[in-house]
């Protein structure tokens, strides 16, 4: 039955093959490529969702006569009239690089890898400016280079550069470079301090005073002098050129905040708590339009009166054209505002982006190592009144605390240890850890210290390691420990873009095959299938070739959300895709098996019993079935859920946990007066302090239900391990290391919640890596630890 549903699907999806996405040039001539073609979606089983989804645009490309995209790029808007342009600072191999993309025609004009080698710190109508260690550079928007200074880059506001040695603020124009005004600074005043400069010359300065607060430089009678000083705290940011009033933005623990100064005395005339973000009136006005968590407003410079906009809460801008406005709603989503109201509501997760008039250029400067430029077309006008659900912290219902067994000391002498695995000065962790599923008595370790990362493998049963392969994963750093029906896949992240790998041993210790990648993010298995995960891309490899099977992108230029799960023996990649949770068949063409309709943003996709579970951005959470696309809603709000194929799970902070109770003789006092008859007063005994809150994990069944739900007092950071056996294998969590160097390990039983066994790891034993499984029937858990490699069972 669940194998003819798989072949229904099949018949369901054949047709003609889709078409391929615009293009506007040759496909050799890509700087960016776009995303890969898929089949086809195929019709929608159910749907799943509280909120709204974004609508996605096409995916486009970008390019050039350049060969090789730039790295953790970081873009600039070209502000003022004419073609949408963005310049994009980044790294071109190992070399900064700079270069002008024309953002509708989805071309990049030209590139700059010798003048700019450092950040771009401004873009005006003319040129942009770079900080370079001996000085600034100004590059005109055809690539020429337009000037260069050699003293040092303090700020930047609008058309003008500050620079300048200590005491002295030199103002230069952006586009020629040209000495416009310069200021000998006050006494007390560095220049390095300036952060605004305003007026013609430049001569009305913004610095931070020696003792933090904000102060205002100004001509009096031809001579410098500070006119104001607002004791306000840090600045973030400063729109101080603007109007009769300086408008700074403050960011304290990710909440925000917008003061309001008067120009001429720095008086504060208002401020805005909770601002999510501010920009410019899109009525043309001299006012802002400041979003908080109760929605949209518009004030005046001065902040003092406000008055309701038709828009949801929002969050930070992006980027402003004319009078259209990105900004930001979400980790993964963005609205586009004009002056109608919401023009567009799309998926987007990179860190920066530029608006065109029809596309949007994006790109993310921290993250993988490949991230390069990302661009989408803008979307048709979205229809709908948009409801954003936010996205609301975990939810921690009531729960006992349970009591900890009695904490032992690992028994390290009982170890089973490989000869000659420490290398000299080797580092003392272990990498990475994995379960073989078809035999879970099997541990798979990668070793740290040798050059290409040894792979060996013990049998728990007779407690003996099996092989070793000194060149199990390649040079570089692992990231990831898969095991398949035939290999155990390693990937490392080289030291250089282009030099990593992914790497197959077979499960008898032999080189089975090697898949080269300019780096290589995450890694997943199960079944004959590996997926490796790179920036926005997920690529599906035969485990046992390692020939590419297909290819998946996200659609809002972050990490794809994908998994990959056996469903009666057959392998299904299931990813999100264009606003669905899509499952497909990597060893049929990759075409789709079915397609769950999503109403909202999906977060994340995890290995469930029987199918996957979506953890959504408004924090709800979804088993689907694997064959089917059965939706089961798991009661619980924000949680961190564990990858277990099992069992499903989630954590996160529970109630407080008790103090130990103070002496109660330092507690007891008695009052007597003078009166013999005078009752005696006791100070009531307060409640221990508490330690903090505890973790909690509440256990599922795969329909939804609570199988158990628990508070464990576990202080510090809690890590459960991910090297997890099959059903029955008990659930291992580490807390933080207490003073005293130790680290605290709890094994769990996966069907009640009980704590079972609780192991302390010595100070100075090296830092490990954790795992549970079933061995001849038993339940089993451990540490891998290096130096020499071995394993250490409690």
């Amino acid at each position: 039955m669940r194998r003819s549903a798989i072949a229904l699907a099949l018949i369901a999806c054949e047709g003609p093959s889709p078409p391929a996405p615009p293009v506007a040039t040759a496909p050799s001539a890509w700087v960016y490529a776009p995303a890969p073609a898929a089949w086809p979606l195929p019709p929608v089983v159910g749907r799943i969702g509280r909120a709204q989804a974004p609508a996605p645009g096409l995916p486009g490309g970008i390019a050039g006569a350049v060969r090789f995209p730039l790295r953790l790029p970081t873009p600039w808007a070209v502000p003022g009239p004419g073609p949408a342009r963005a310049v994009v600072y980044g790294l071109q191999g190992a070399v900064p690089a700079v270069e002008l993309i024309d953002i509708d025609a989805g071309v990049v004009r030209w590139r700059d890898a010798t003048t700019c080698s450092g950040p771009v710190v401004g873009v005006t109508e003319d040129a942009l400016v770079c900080a370079v260690v001996d000085g600034v550079r100004g590059i005109r928007l055809d690539g020429k280079i337009a000037w260069s200074s050699a003293a040092p880059f303090i700020a930047m506001t609008d058309d003008l550069v500050v620079v300048g040695p200590t005491g002295l603020a030199v103002m230069l124009d952006a586009s020629t470079g040209e000495e416009v005004g310069r200021v000998t600074l006050p006494p007390g005043i560095l220049a390095e301090s300036v952060i605004a400069s305003c007026g013609d010359a430049g001569r009305e300065l913004f610095a931070t005073g020696p003792t933090g607060e904000l102060v205002r430089i100004a001509d009096i009678k031809g001579q410098s002098q500070i006119t104001w000083k607002a004791p306000i705290g840090a600045v973030d940011r400063i729109d101080a050129c603007a109007g009769e009033h300086v408008v700074i933005t403050q960011r304290e623990g990710g909440a925000g905040r917008l003061i309001a100064l008067a120009r001429a005395t720095g008086t504060e005339t208002g401020r805005v708590e909770g601002a999510r973000g501010a920009w410019p009136a899109r009525d043309g006005s001299p006012t802002l339009e400041i979003a908080t968590a109760a929605g949209v407003r518009q004030w005046p410079r001065a902040l003092t009166t406000s008055q309701a906009l038709p828009l949801p809460p929002l969050g930070e801008l992006l980027d402003a054209r004319g009078d259209l406005r990105l900004v930001r709603t979400s980790p993964r989503t963005a609205v586009v505002l004009d002056r109608a109201g919401i023009r567009a509501y799309l998926p987007l997760a990179v860190m920066g982006a530029v608006l065109g008039d029809t596309a949007i250029v994006g790109a993310s400067w921290l993250g993988s190592e490949v991230a390069s430029v990302w661009r989408v077309g803008l979307p048709a006008r979205y229809r709908r009144a948009l409801r954003l659900p936010g996205t609301p912290g975990a939810v921690a219902l009531p729960a006992e605390l349970r009591d900890l067994p009695p904490a032992t000391p690992l028994r390290q002498d009982r170890a089973i240890a490989l000869p000659d695995t420490a290398p000299s000065g080797a580092p003392a962790g272990v990498a990475l850890v994995a379960i073989d599923p078809a035999a879970p008595g099997v541990v798979y370790a990668v070793a740290p210290g040798a050059s290409d990362g040894a792979i060996a493998a013990i049998d728990l049963g007779p407690r003996t390691w099996t092989w070793q392969r000194s060149d199990g994963c390649g040079p570089g750093t692992p990231v990831g420990l898969v095991v398949t029906d035939a290999v155990v896949a390693c990937g490392v992240r080289g030291a250089a873009p282009g030099t990593s790998t992914v790497r197959a041993t077979t499960r008898a210790g032999h080189a089975a095959w090697s898949w080269d990648a300019d780096t290589v993010d995450a890694l997943q298995a199960a079944g004959d299938v590996v997926v490796v995960s790179i920036a926005d891309r997920a690529t599906v490899l035969d485990a046992a070739t390692g020939r590419e099977l297909g290819h998946i992108a996200s659609d809002d230029g972050g990490a794809l959300p994908v998994t990959v799960v056996v469903a009666d023996g057959t392998p299904l990649v299931i990813a999100a895709e264009r606003g669905r949770v899509v499952a497909r068949l990597p060893r049929v063409s990759f075409v789709p098996a079915w397609s769950v309709a999503v109403d909202g943003v999906v977060r994340a996709l995890h290995p469930a019993p029987g199918g996957v579970l979506v953890e959504l951005e408004d924090g709800d959470a979804v088993h689907l079935d694997a064959l089917t696309g059965a939706p089961f809603t798991v009661p619980g709000l924000g949680l961190a859920w564990l990858p277990f194929a099992d069992l499903l799970a989630g954590t996160t902070a529970g109630g407080p946990i008790p103090g130990p109770p103070v002496p109660r003789s330092s507690l007891l006092a008695v009052t007597r007066a003078d009166n013999d008859e005078a009752p005696r007063l006791w100070t009531p005994i307060p409640p221990p302090p508490s330690l903090g809150l505890s973790w909690q994990l509440t256990l599922y069944d795969p329909t939804g239900g609570v199988r158990a739900r628990n508070d464990y007092a576990l202080v510090g950071a809690v890590a459960p391990a991910t090297a997890r056996g099959p059903a029955g294998s008990p659930i291992v969590v580490s807390a933080g290391r207490a003073a005293d160097g130790t680290r605290e390990v709890l094994v769990i039983d996966p069907r009640t919640g009980d704590p079972l066994r609780r192991v302390v790891l010595p100070a100075d034993a090296p830092a490990g890596a954790l795992f549970s499984t079933i061995v001849d029937g038993s339940p089993v858990a451990g540490v891998v630890l290096a130096g020499p490699l071995r394993v250490a069972l409690y």
